[in-house]
């Protein structure tokens, strides 16, 4: 499948349906095209401990669902967002295997996290996901602070200081890829798709069905089919913290794909869903829930992370 880019003089983005230029035109909010230094689809490392990035492309969508999509909630208002440069994302979620490095290096407090990864969350001691699957799986049980300490790692390794979370917008135009409907493959719920739980609304439980084989237990990253722009796990699997202080009403999410600064800090948001989650929460425009930064010890919670290009 080639992969989208954008195009000037307002023709379409590839594997954006026309209806949604539409809109997008009427919005007057129409992404203008810039030759970009970095091809989209471009995947590269800069450095060993480094996760593998995707380069994804300017473009324009909108956020949100419609009343009419099923277990819609109401703070899913549909707002026209434009994203008018390039920027990389980590093909998939951080693991415990690239975690682990930056706890050997002393830069994340990896006893802290496997600490609270056995408590319940009255802090009482507890079995559920105390060992959770390693390796190439995602790391699971981090704060959103732990995730920022895991970036300034990468930052310092790099010399850089261009990684950073992706904003909630950018989350969510990164998992549509391009596409319209409930989901980033279509209009019904897949287990070829995504790791994910129950099919019913409202049953949690892990599930496993077709390409789905881990049931209550995270997958390893990447164990299913990347979307249009590269990018896997962005369905299902984990949860992943974004960069943006809470808004409750996403249609006031900025237009141009930045992150919420001034909103309610005290607590920040994730988006995709877990594995032991159900359909509705699997939808793209799903904005998950918040939490305080400082939040460890949930098993279905990781992160990936995102880099401005220059």
């Amino acid at each position: 499948m080639s992969k989208p880019s954008c195009i000037c003089s307002g023709r379409a983005l590839p594997g954006i349906p026309l209806v949604a230029m539409a809109v997008l035109t009427l919005a007057g909010v129409w992404a203008a095209c810039t030759h970009s230094p970095h091809p989209a689809g471009s995947v590269f490392r800069d450095c060993p401990a480094c996760p593998e990035m995707v380069i994804v492309p300017p473009g324009a969508f909108v956020m949100g669902s419609p009343a009419t999509e099923k277990g819609r909630e109401a703070d899913e208002g549909q707002h026209a967002v434009t994203i008018g440069h390039s920027f990389a994302v980590s093909k998939g979620p951080v693991t415990w295997d690239q975690w682990e490095e930056c706890v050997r290096s002393r830069a994340c407090d990896g006893a802290s996290v496997e600490a609270a990864l056995r408590l319940d969350r009255d802090g009482t001691p507890t079995g559920n996901l105390a060992d959770p699957p390693r390796g190439h799986h995602p790391v699971t049980g981090v704060s959103w602070l732990d995730a920022r300490d895991h970036i300034r790692w990468l930052n310092d390794r790099t010399g850089e200081g261009t990684y950073r979370l992706l904003s909630e917008s950018e989350f969510e135009y990164a998992a549509r890829a391009g596409s319209t409907t409930v989901y980033g493959w279509g209009d019904q719920p897949s287990h070829e798709h995504a790791n994910y739980g129950e099919d019913a609304a409202g049953e949690m439980g892990g599930k496993a069905e077709g390409r789905d084989r881990w049931e209550n237990s995270t997958s390893p990253v990447c164990s299913f089919p990347a979307n249009p722009f590269g990018l896997c796990d962005m369905y299902g699997n984990v949860y992943q913290w974004v960069e943006d202080c809470y808004e409750p009403d996403g249609a006031r999410l900025p237009a141009d794909g930045s992150a919420v600064e001034n909103g309610d800090c005290s607590v920040r948001g994730f988006r995709s869903n877990s594995f032991e989650s159900t359909e509705v929460t699997l939808r793209s425009a799903n904005r998950a829930y918040v939490y305080a930064p400082d939040t460890r010890g949930r098993g279905y919670l990781g992160f990936r992370v995102a880099k401005t290009l220059r």
